[in-house]
């Protein structure tokens, strides 16, 4: 628990060191959501000054742009099977409901199942947190491979994704009951939060990679001539 504080709380400082123009940045995506197609892309607009804003760099307009036009088509495929996905998790647990299934069903039953569809709907909400950033991080951007890697990340840390996601979605909550925080700055909070998580639990494969990466270029290097006997 604390590490994941720790990477909240880093990204709160990230945020506020960009606070100007993130909080413009966030009303700029928010604004994009009302044509709704330009709406996946502004956000990977938004994730992609986020991701640079939690490396120390500074942002510019031409970051979030830039990101808009890339990953247009990459933010509407993710979007899409999003979309797809919550919708059939949805309509399996209302087709469990008691009174609307389309056959007899226990309470219990109906409790059992709905139960694991909600919990396939929460483990796909917390993938989401990793996705958008993950693409951003990887060199090859499939989205698939953005999936699976995201999911790597969240199996493997358990704990800190779930206290992750509870935090985010205290955040949501606050954000709904105060709208105006949405247009204000909520949304790129949860892309410097998503980021500096990916990022954070990128760290031990990247010191992996690099030790191994070292290791054999140690092993390849030729040996020095030993220096010739007197």
């Amino acid at each position: 628990m604390r590490h994941v504080l720790g990477v909240f709380w880093a990204a709160i400082k990230d945020l506020w060191e960009e606070l100007f123009m993130l909080a413009l940045m966030n009303l700029v995506t928010m604004l994009l959501l009302v044509p709704v197609v330009t709406f996946p892309p502004a956000l990977a607009g938004l994730w992609n000054v986020a991701n640079i804003a939690v490396q120390g760099k500074s942002i510019a307009w031409s970051d979030y742009w830039e990101a808009f036009k890339h990953y247009f088509g990459k933010a509407w495929k993710l979007a899409g099977l999003n979309i797809a996905v919550l919708a059939t998790l949805i309509v399996n647990m209302r087709f469990y409901t008691p009174g609307i299934a389309p056959f007899n069903i226990s309470d219990n039953l109906s409790f059992i199942i709905r139960a694991i569809w909600f919990s396939l709907t929460v483990l796909w909400v917390m993938l989401q947190m990793y996705t958008l950033a993950m693409l951003l991080e990887q060199t090859d951007q499939r989205v698939r491979l953005a999936l699976r890697n995201s999911a790597v990340l969240l199996f493997a840390n358990p704990g800190f994704s779930f206290i992750l996601f509870l935090l985010l979605l205290v955040v949501s909550v606050i954000s709904t009951v105060i709208p105006a925080l949405w247009a204000l700055i909520s949304l790129a909070l949860v892309a410097v939060v998503c980021n500096k998580a990916v990022r954070h639990l990128l760290t031990p494969y990247r010191e992996r990679m690099a030790q191994e990466t070292t290791a054999e270029a140690s092993a390849e290097a030729p040996a020095e001539p030993a220096e010739a006997a007197e």
